[in-house]
Formats: structure tokens, C-alpha cells, sequence
């Protein structure tokens, strides 16, 4: 498909539209979306359990958005959640065994999307493009 010569910014955009779309796709066999893999994957790279906050922080979204995020996966049987006995303030958000049975599963598609998604790149121009997009996420900082 030919996509006109636009800015940067859209090209980013329509990108990522593009992404999200396959890995919903990808990921609806297991009740999940490309948001709540994200969590799952935040949460297995911290030993299976993070505060709310942290994932907030993590996924770079607002309180009331993580709320419905783990809402919708703790009534899908992936999370359990409980209050923070030291601290009543904060929330602990775990993953099920259920959840931690799809982590391999999620780490096989992730790589292979990213496979494809990089196929026709050399190992230098992925160095580089990987630099730039940074660049770009620090300017906006």
C-alpha cells in the first residue's frame, strides 16, 4: 500500500495505529490487548508483582486509565489485586498463574513482530533508527 509523503508525526502515528491493531489481533485468543500485554510484561520483568503507580509510570498513562487496565484483566482472571498492608495507600497488582502460563507465549509473538516489522532493515539501520526514535522520545520529554 503507497502512503503519501507526510510528517514525521503522522508517519509515527499511523505506525503505530497499524501495530495496535495487529496485536490486538494477535492477542485476542487470550482475552488480552496490546495495553494489557504491556502490563503482564512490566509485571513478569519485576518478578510478577508491581504497585498501581508503577505501572503508570511505566506505561506513561493516567491513574484512570491503569484502573480500568486492571480492572478488565482482574475480572479476566490475569491479575489479583489487594491493598498494600505497609502502605494503605498503594495498591499491589500481581499476575495469576494463568497470566504467567501466557508470558512465553507473548514473548514469542512480540519477537516475531518485531521480526517483521524490522525484516528489511540492517542490523545498522535498526541501531540507528533505534537511536533516532529516542531522540525523538527525549525532545519531547
Amino acid at each position: 500500500m503507497f502512503v503519501p509523503q507526510k510528517d514525521i508525526g503522522y508517519l509515527i502515528k499511523i505506525i503505530n495505529d497499524k501495530l495496535k491493531v495487529k496485536a490486538d489481533a494477535d492477542l485476542k485468543h487470550s482475552n488480552l490487548t496490546l495495553a494489557q500485554s504491556r502490563v503482564l510484561a512490566f509485571l513478569d520483568s519485576r518478578g510478577g508483582q508491581a504497585t498501581q503507580k508503577e505501572i503508570e509510570f511505566y506505561l506513561e498513562v493516567s491513574h484512570p486509565t491503569v484502573v480500568g487496565i486492571i480492572s478488565r484483566m482482574e475480572q479476566n482472571g490475569h491479575l489479583r489485586c489487594w491493598v498494600d498492608e505497609t502502605d494503605k495507600r498503594n495498591k499491589i497488582v500481581a499476575l495469576t498463574e494463568q497470566a504467567k502460563a501466557l508470558g512465553e507465549e507473548m514473548e514469542q509473538r512480540i519477537l516475531a513482530n518485531e521480526k517483521m516489522l524490522l525484516a528489511s532493515l540492517s542490523e545498522a539501520d535498526i541501531k540507528k533508527l533505534k537511536q533516532m526514535l529516542l531522540v525523538i522520545y527525549n525532545n519531547l520529554e
